[in-house]
């Protein structure tokens, strides 16, 4: 009988032992895991995973160089002397600088971005003979873009972003056409400083969190100048000399069209 007790007596202590050790590991472990996830639960509550800071799509780019499409910029060059509504061009030649270029970002927080826009634009045209053959008006544009954006918050494969940024472009063109008596230069300058806000999203859902798209939208203040020097008379009749236009703008960058946000504010980026 007394060995049946000693016995009873034994396994209820290895029970209880056993017991507080799973208790012990179950505290360690919490303990161990609060370090990275810590959070306050309400009595009852089911307990949830917090996310870990720098597991995010964006922190996995940090010391990444990527390369994108920025958007497309106007730029021209030549004064445009017509009287017409505000929206009217200041320039009388114009063309399209899509920029491109690279961003990196320096830690989770800050980037940089650097982009360049290029126009060159030049033809000529044959008209029935015996007319002779004549050139088009030749047009050079440049766009540098610079930017510092900001990711205040990311999560998964999103990431808020904050971007100041600015543009500069530089427009040039000429016509020295020898069947006509006229000899005209025009330049043009164009400067642009903002801010947008928005949001950039990776596609690390698929399996590819280098591509990412962002759309933001934001506000800018635009200036553009140009400027004609007609050194003999041209065509048309047009009297000899300079002439000069100017418009300044501080507007939203997304137009009244709702799909403008699609059209004009997404740039696509991919990180090496």
């Amino acid at each position: 009988m007394r060995n049946l007790i000693a016995t009873a007596g034994l396994l209820a202590s290895l029970t209880i032992a056993e017991g507080a050790l799973a208790q012990t590991t179950t505290a360690s472990s919490a303990s161990a895991s609060g370090q990275a996830n810590v959070g306050v639960s309400l009595p009852g509550a089911t307990t949830t995973t917090v996310a870990v800071a720098g597991t995010s799509d964006h922190d996995q780019m940090v010391g990444r160089l990527a390369v994108g499409y920025f958007g497309i910029a106007n730029v021209g060059a030549g004064a445009n002397t017509g009287v017409g509504g505000p929206n009217d061009s200041p320039y009388s030649v114009t063309g399209l600088a899509p920029v491109v270029g690279v961003r990196y970002w320096i830690s989770p927080l800050l980037g940089l971005d650097v982009g360049l826009g290029l126009s060159l634009i030049g033809g000529s045209v044959k008209p029935p003979d015996p007319n002779p053959r004549a050139d088009r008006t030749s047009f050079t544009g440049f766009i540098i873009h610079g930017g510092v954006p900001l990711a205040l918050a990311s999560t998964g494969s999103f990431a808020f972003e904050v971007i100041p940024e600015l543009n500069v472009g530089i427009g040039h063109a000429g016509t020295d056409d020898p069947t006509t008596p006229g000899d005209t230069s025009y330049s043009g300058f164009h400067f642009d400083v903002g801010a947008r806000v928005g949001a950039e999203i990776s596609f690390g859902f698929i399996k590819l969190p280098q591509l990412s798209l962002v759309g933001s939208v934001g506000l800018r203040f635009d200036t553009d100048s140009g400027n004609t020097n007609a050194t003999e008379v041209p065509p048309m009749g047009a009297p000899a000399g300079k002439s000069s236009s100017s418009r300044s703008e501080f507007h939203t960058t997304v137009g009244p069209n709702p799909w403008a946000i699609f059209t004009n504010q997404i740039a696509a980026l991919y990180y090496f």
